[in-house]
């Protein structure tokens, strides 16, 4: 009797073996089978998209003369979902004091090099950044 249900015993375990592999085979070929929309997502950075946030959030940005002015503290995004801008974050320490402005993308100058993102604000002065306004955020849907 005790051989028949050690026999018992190993052949149940031989049996469901076979039944769990072949559901983890049917759960590849299902994914395998799942049609990705090639125009909404990314497989990974292409030629023409040389940045993504993480470079950019937290860069230095520096002026016509390579004197550091600021850091880009985050990115606007326009109706059209296009980065219009970057929050521009001056003065103060350790974020105490500081002011953050918006800087339009078509007056900074964006590089890289190395891994290392490179950011130029030409026509920043320490005037000039003390005139400009705060960043005043619009709430969604208002003007």
């Amino acid at each position: 009797m005790h051989k028949l249900a050690i026999a018992l015993l190993v052949s149940a375990v031989l049996a469901t073996s076979p039944l769990a592999q072949t559901k983890q085979e049917t759960g590849k070929d299902a994914a395998n089978k799942v049609a990705i929309p090639t125009n909404t997502f990314f497989k990974g950075k292409t030629a023409s998209q040389y940045l993504v946030s993480e470079q950019l959030i937290g860069a230095k940005v520096v002026n016509k003369d390579g004197e550091a002015i600021g850091t880009i503290s985050d990115l606007i995004v326009g109706q059209g979902n296009q980065i219009e801008g970057m929050i521009l974050a001056v003065g103060g320490f350790l974020g105490i004091g500081e002011k953050k402005i918006g800087v339009r993308m078509g007056a900074l100058k964006i590089s890289t090099a190395e891994g290392k993102t490179s950011i130029t604000l030409a026509n920043a002065t320490k005037e000039v950044l003390s005139a400009v306004p705060a960043y005043q955020q619009a709430l969604p849907g208002k003007k």
